[in-house]
């Protein structure tokens, strides 16, 4: 599956004005590259491309109508078999459906953010932010502040840098700024490294000259991403990578919850060990039998 041209399809279809329906189907062939699975391209808003679905057909519908009725007519006329994914775009919401023998099962929250990280991660452009991609590039103070600034690094990673008024210091000619940076996996917006790193700049450089060296000190010195291609995209991803984030951190931490055993469970489990033990296990005991002399 060609995961770039299946991105453009689906920008395509989620930019289209007017109601429309989306069908991805399991490509075999993605299980190659350990596709993410479904429940947790859900759980974090992003696109059953990452799952290694291929968005196979796009077309409109008419507006105001039933999706379980257009997916009943789809399933009918073999448009989607089970297993497929069908999404709707209807009066600007997106909503998911999986294709079941017998059923459809609602899949909410998939595509939840991507109808804007589309336009914010692959046109990179935020004059207007109303769900139409804008091929327009803006340039990079439009999408910074003096403070942070998010770039994609070589077409696979976010690099999010902040730095502050506290974490700089000037002397006549250099300026020094402390950044804090976040790298984030930009198939699944998974958090992948942070930490903080010193950097000097002439201090006649402006702020966006400043934040560009301390990406490229990050990269060099951090990261294997040394001298990989910079595009400046969005501050306002930003809050899409860290909620996603958070919610694979939150989804870690009760999976570990739920593998490890209850104190109350050990205890019990100890105790009865114990009594076990005490009820005979063979031990002879201070008064038992003797051997010969």
């Amino acid at each position: 599956m060609d995961r770039d041209a299946a991105r453009k399809r689906e920008a395509g279809f989620l930019s289209r004005e007017g109601d429309a329906a989306a069908v991805y189907r399991f490509d075999t062939g993605a299980m190659a590259d350990s596709p993410v699975p479904l429940e947790q391209a859900r759980s974090t808003g992003e696109s059953p491309i990452i799952s290694g679905y291929d968005l196979i057909a796009t077309g409109p519908i008419m507006r105001g109508a039933d999706a379980l009725a257009i997916l009943e007519e789809y399933r009918a006329n073999g448009f989607a078999r089970p297993g497929d994914v069908v999404s709707f775009k209807q009066d600007g919401a997106v909503t998911c459906w999986y294709v079941d023998q017998l059923a459809f099962s609602k899949l909410p929250g998939l595509l939840e953010n991507h109808l804007k990280t589309a336009e914010l991660g692959m046109e990179q452009n935020c004059n207007q932010i109303d769900g139409i991609i804008n091929n327009t590039a803006p340039k990079f103070n439009e999408l910074a502040t003096e403070d942070e600034a998010l770039f994609l690094v070589g077409g696979t990673t976010y690099l999010h840098v902040q730095t502050s008024d506290s974490d700089r210091d000037y002397t006549h000619d250099d300026c020094y700024a402390t950044y804090d940076y976040t790298l984030y996996d930009r198939e699944t917006m998974r958090q992948l490294d942070g930490g903080r790193m010193e950097i000097v700049s002439d201090i006649r450089d402006d702020p966006h000259q400043v934040h560009l060296l301390a990406v490229r000190n990050i990269l060099e010195c951090r990261t294997d991403l040394g001298g990989a291609p910079l595009e400046p995209v969005s501050i306002d991803l930003l809050e899409i990578l860290q909620d996603a984030a958070m919610r694979e951190m939150e989804a870690r931490v009760a999976a570990i919850k739920a593998s490890k055993p209850s104190l109350q469970g050990s205890l019990k489990q100890c105790q009865q060990e114990v009594a076990d033990r005490a009820q005979g296990s063979g031990s002879p005991g201070r008064h038992g039998p003797e051997k010969g002399r």
